[in-house]
């Protein structure tokens, strides 16, 4: 059985949320003094009502980091299993710097007629000790969306 997009989208409206369709992801890039390139995106999944919110809305998103690491830095043999607490406190660099070299807005088209931009912003980049699958040392990301929302005309 094969259900078109549209149908399934009708159903998630049903369900009171705010379906999103990418117009233009961008996500934004940063180099580190290492070498390093990091992408940062925040990708958004879809709106929900909150009426706690000043907008009446809450955003559902996925934040996605990746690096991009010269080859003599990286290293395969390296890796062991961590946890979320153990890269807090394997941190060996807390504060790389990172120089911007892209930062513009993807921006989404809401079910409910509004446009939404979001910017992903990096504050603060630190390098663990820690080496992933692929031999690529291990960076913890502190992000910040800048969003925009506005009524299409």
């Amino acid at each position: 059985m094969v259900i078109a997009t549209e149908e399934i989208e009708v159903w998630i409206r049903d369900m009171g949320y705010i379906t999103v369709k990418p117009l233009t992801l961008e996500p934004s890039y940063y180099k580190l003094k290492d070498g390093t390139i990091i992408k940062a995106h925040i990708h958004i999944n879809h709106l929900s009502p909150d009426p706690r919110s000043p907008q009446g809305f809450a955003v559902n998103s996925t934040n996605m980091m990746i690096s991009y690491v010269p080859k003599e830095k990286r290293n395969p043999n390296a890796f062991q299993p961590y946890s979320q607490t153990e890269l807090q406190t394997g941190i060996i660099d807390d504060d790389m710097e990172p120089e911007p070299l892209r930062e513009n807005f993807s921006v989404y088209e809401l079910s409910n007629g509004m446009t939404l931009s979001v910017k992903t912003i990096a504050g603060q980049i630190s390098k663990t000790k820690f080496f992933s699958q692929d031999g690529d040392p291990v960076y913890v990301v502190n992000t910040t969306p800048i969003i925009k929302v506005k009524k299409n005309q």
